[in-house]
């Protein structure tokens, strides 16, 4: 339930001011749905113009039969005969209210004090002395069990001591209610402390209530004044759907990382000291080992450790991923001391999408896109045995999900160790072989070609790029030295792309692999022969390495989709946002149009 007042005291009229090309208090209603988490989502409100523009815009509004001097009192009206058991207090004026928020205030109804709970809201912590002296935001104080003891606009706790260290919480207007409780709220007086601080909250406090609060710390706007609302439109500009800060990125790197032959068997003096008590590493190994007992022996297992074979026949799925996760959990009592992914890319996305969801709740679908991760993942361990992917130091790990293919890329993504032993590529298929060091070429192609292109990507993709022209045109290298070079290849090509982006060839291989369940790599070739327009040396670069290796690259592969099938693949690939960006600029949409891609996926 969404209480909206059209006659705001401080700013009247704000839930109806312009954000972004959108009145506030429906972009308020569309970030509610969008978390997908309620059967239901209202606004309730005592004002005509709100209930219209709410109904106008495909949403659903109640309107308030009597006067409400606050939220809960108007809510408590519109539930009293429906029949709920949790009812949510999402404020109008925060229109950029989150999925993880409700999820964390909601999950306090699953906790072991559950029973104790009237009530649960959010608090963030605050640091600004000038925000915490200001009466406009609500503290709070909470005991040792995290429920409330008290709110107020004055700072809680005094600091008379300024020597000692404490936090100060603000409160946040976001509430779970048992129903009961907010009609008791509804029927009960408000009562002298309410009446003076004018926070609604202290009446259930008055009488006797337990209010849970949960930690988080957002960073959203709250629409208070015209100020905010300045605010909240540079803020909704500055963060387009699915759109990346390109500009300046303070992205985490691969904390550690040894290289050479023979250093797979530095393996368990590197994982001795991350271990924890009665909690196992669990090994993720490509199924290609599974019956090499030489490779396995090198693998130390210790107490309660466990290997997991993966077959990589098709890629990684948000549905395989929860799967994993979901037996994990099953059969330790305590969470892992890590993971290890040893394999090619899709056993590497699958390590890092583990490691990520034993420390976040909820399906992995849920985190597909950018910066949706919330908690350190797990600590993860990457050990390629295929070069090129470059997921050995990618920010991403790439899954196929249920609506869509898109990586979970965040900050804690990557790597906390990876092993790069050239030794454990040795018997890679030639086709494979090929494929992955082509996702390598084309990874530097896109990014040097692309508008994000700044120094420190390029002169990593540059020296991707040389290596790749190397290995696959020249015919100096030794095996072993191809092997080495195709390593750090895949390297640079990743911490390229890192600080930049990939880019049409990648947006159409997406829309390939999620209809098709075309491999990445095979993808990115199916779709790159065909994109002269964009990228004519190299795709021309491209086709003479295909002819050196004569190897053949799957055609004809787009001819029985139907017309169905051909609109999703447009779909997913159109998706693909910040690839399109990168490559063409912001107006790329005038150059990519769905019938732009239809022609060119019937190339394929």
């Amino acid at each position: 339930m969404i209480p909206a007042r059209y006659g705001a005291s401080r700013f009247p009229g704000k839930l109806m001011q312009d954000l972004g090309g959108k009145p506030v208090i429906v972009r308020t209603y569309e970030a509610a749905k969008a978390t997908a988490l309620f059967d239901e989502v209202y606004v309730v409100t005592d004002s005509e113009i709100i209930f219209d523009e709410i109904s106008n815009n495909g949403g659903m509004a109640l309107m308030s039969q009597k006067e409400h001097d606050c939220g809960s009192d108007r809510i408590a009206e519109a539930v009293e005969n429906m029949d709920v058991d949790i009812v949510v207090n999402v404020q109008g004026d925060e229109p950029f209210t989150s999925r993880e928020s409700l999820e964390k205030v909601l999950s306090v109804f699953n906790g072991p004090d559950a029973d104790k709970i009237d009530l649960a809201s959010l608090m963030t912590e605050i640091h600004d002395w000038k925000e915490i002296n200001d009466p406009n935001t609500v503290k709070v104080i909470v005991d040792q069990n995290d429920f409330a003891l008290y709110f107020s606009r004055s700072p809680i706790p005094y600091p008379r001591d300024k020597n000692v260290d404490i936090q100060y919480y603000k409160h946040k207007g976001i509430y779970a209610f048992r129903k009961e409780a907010i009609m008791d709220f509804y029927r009960l007086p408000m009562r002298s402390l309410e009446a003076v601080e004018k926070i609604e909250c202290i009446r259930y406090l008055e009488y006797g209530k337990n209010i849970k609060m949960v930690v988080f710390n957002s960073v959203g706007v709250e629409i208070d004044t015209p100020e905010d609302l300045a605010r909240a439109n540079k803020l909704l500009k500055e963060s387009k759907p699915n759109g990346i800060n390109n500009k300046f990125r303070n992205f985490p790197m691969v904390p550690k990382v040894i290289f050479g032959e023979g250093s797979f068997d530095q393996l368990a003096d590197i994982l001795n000291p991350k271990r924890q008590q009665m909690a196992p590493f669990i090994f993720l190994v490509d199924d290609v080992f599974q019956d090499n007992q030489e490779f396995l022996d090198r693998i130390t297992l210790r107490f309660n450790d466990k290997m997991l074979f993966i077959s990589t026949e098709e890629e990684p799925k948000t549905s395989q991923v929860d799967s994993l996760v979901q037996d994990i959990k099953a059969e330790f009592t305590n969470l892992p001391s890590g993971i290890i992914g040893i394999g090619g890319g899709t056993v590497m996305d699958l390590a890092k999408a583990v490691s990520i969801m034993l420390a976040n709740p909820g399906s992995s679908a849920d985190y597909q896109g950018w910066d949706l991760v919330k908690q350190k993942a797990i600590y993860h361990v990457g050990i390629p045995t295929i070069s090129g992917t470059g997921a050995e130091v990618s920010r991403t790990t790439v899954l196929t999900g249920p609506v869509r293919k898109l990586g979970i890329n965040s900050d804690f993504t990557p790597f906390d160790q990876v092993i790069l032993d050239p030794e454990l590529t040795q018997g890679v298929s030639k086709n494979q072989w090929f494929f992955t060091g082509m996702d390598c070429f084309i990874h530097c192609v896109e990014s040097l070609n692309g508008t994000f292109l700044n120094a420190f990507s390029q002169s990593y993709g540059e020296k991707a790029y040389d290596l790749c022209l190397e290995i696959f045109l020249s015919d100096s290298l030794s095996e072993a030295e191809s092997r080495a070079k195709l390593m750090m290849a895949s390297w640079h090509g990743g911490m390229s792309i890192a600080y930049s982006q990939v880019g049409v060839a990648h947006a159409m291989s997406y829309g390939l692999g999620y209809v098709l369940g075309t491999k990445h790599g095979v993808g990115n070739c199916i779709a790159f022969q065909f994109l002269d327009e964009f990228y004519s040396k190299d795709v021309a670069l491209f086709k003479e390495m295909v002819k050196k290796h004569n190897v053949q690259i799957p055609q004809g592969v787009c001819k029985d989709l139907t017309e169905e099938q051909m609109d999703v693949m447009i779909d997913v690939a159109m998706g693909m946002i910040p690839l399109w960006e990168n490559a063409l600029g912001d107006e790329w949409e005038k150059t990519i149009t769905r019938e732009k891609l239809r022609n060119l996926y019937r190339k394929m």
